[in-house]
């Protein structure tokens, strides 16, 4: 049987069994982050989705934005690397935010062209503050709109302006939420249906406060991105 199972893994394609693991060499790994994304299959998949994305950013890059993209990328990497601390499944569930983070904005650049200039590319890149005086979205419906920034009020907010990449999400959410309704407009039961999505979203959100056995923050995160995901579902 031993035998079998290793004949099985000598046949498979060498390029499948390299995607199980993350864009470098675990043997290599030495610093915790890179042990940390080695050890959990969600964060070699993040860190192969950043490598993708990367190269196309890059090999579209002048010279000049390319130095400016390496510099924020090493500001990202310190920043990641900073996530440690004594309780472990803190310091992963940072990680693992601050790379769905890099990866969404990443891969929004190389899908916008944006790297050839350099105002567009440092809008998208995750900072470590949301950036106060960036324009809120108008609000989709009553009691849905971009958190306006620094948060005084309510758990969700405060999270959102405090995260890296968290700000830039929402007001993506809300603006995708415009764009739906304002598609759906001729279709009363298609918009009620939007509308409650909405209404249970910003409850949910909120909730994650205190969701039980789940991290708060990648509750809330995850609670965003599904809810985008919905919402561009019904647009489709």
């Amino acid at each position: 049987m031993i035998r079998a199972l290793v004949a099985l893994l000598l046949l498979a394609p060498l390029p499948a069994l390299a995607q199980a693991g993350p864009s470098f060499n675990c043997a290599q790994a030495r610093a915790w982050d890179e042990q940390a994304i080695c050890a959990q299959a969600d964060l070699a998949e993040l860190d192969r989705r950043i490598a993708a994305a990367w190269r196309s950013v890059t090999e579209r890059a002048t010279p000049e934005d390319r130095q400016r993209l390496q510099g924020e990328q090493r500001a990202w990497l310190a920043e990641r690397r900073a996530c440690q601390g004594p309780n472990a499944r803190e310091a992963q569930s940072c990680v693992r935010r601050l790379m769905r983070a890099r990866a969404r904005d990443l891969e929004a650049l190389a899908q916008g062209g944006a790297a050839g200039t350099a105002s567009s590319a440092s809008a998208a890149l995750p900072t470590a503050k949301p950036d106060p005086a960036a324009a809120p979205a108008a609000p989709a419906r009553a009691g849905l709109a971009a958190v306006t920034c620094p948060a005084t009020s309510g758990w969700a907010a405060r999270q959102i302006c405090a995260t890296p990449g968290m700000a830039a999400l929402d007001t993506a959410v809300v603006r995708d939420a415009e764009a739906a309704r304002a598609r759906l407009a001729r279709n009363p039961p298609a918009l009620a249906e939007l509308d409650a999505l909405l209404a249970r979203y910003v409850a949910a959100r909120e909730a994650c406060a205190r969701a039980a056995g789940r991290v708060p923050l990648d509750c809330l995160q995850e609670t965003m991105e599904e809810t985008q995901a919905e919402i561009r579902r019904r647009m489709a």
